[in-house]
């Protein structure tokens, strides 16, 4: 990539490292998103909200990247901005359905949600079929997660060359690095 500490960052979270080290949160993200999502033995042993919710926070964290703010109040605009850029064909709605999501899950626990004009009610599922949001009026939504987990690595690829080709994209990236880019693990 354009930057080591890019490297570091967006590295496979399969890889293995020895400690001590600094490790890129991202890719501590992802790993524990795949420990959660994975079908490594029965499926009945997969942690999928948390999993779900590893997923949220790391669309809110590639989203202050992206756009190299972290400022308060943007959370919402920052999320779907960055969904509707790099997940492929999604509405601006679908967008606002998966915010609305992540705010059930990580403020809540729950499947619930609402604005000042509508409710938005969820049911989640890990069947690996599209569509990524099933609407199910008048204000249901059943959401994929392994559709969403497919998603979002995507859009991870195609942000990931963007950003090694878009130098306002590499300066948004460098000024957020030092505040939330990596940890050291010892």
């Amino acid at each position: 990539m354009f930057d080591p500490r890019a490297d570091c960052f967006f590295e496979d979270p399969r890889s293995n490292r020895s400690r001590p080290n600094d490790y890129g949160v991202l890719r501590l993200l992802r790993r524990d998103i795949l420990f959660c999502l994975s079908a490594i033995g029965p499926q009945s042993q997969r942690a999928l909200w948390p999993g779900a919710m590893a997923i949220f926070a790391g669309i809110d964290l590639a989203a202050k990247f992206y756009k190299g703010d972290d400022a308060f109040g943007q959370v919402g605009s920052r999320f779907t901005e960055f969904v509707r850029q790099y997940f492929q064909s999604i509405s601006t709605e679908g967008a606002e359905t998966l915010y609305q999501l992540r705010n059930a899950l990580l403020h809540s626990f729950g499947l619930y949600s609402r604005t000042k004009k509508k409710v938005y009610r969820f049911t989640l599922t890990a069947c690996d079929v599209e569509p990524l949001i099933q609407p199910i009026p008048p204000e249901a939504y059943q959401v994929d997660l392994i559709v969403l987990h497919t998603c979002f690595e995507r859009a991870l690829c195609r942000y990931g060359a963007d950003l090694d080709k878009q130098d306002q994209l590499q300066k948004n990236f460098l000024r957020m690095f030092d505040n939330y880019g990596a940890i050291h693990i010892g």
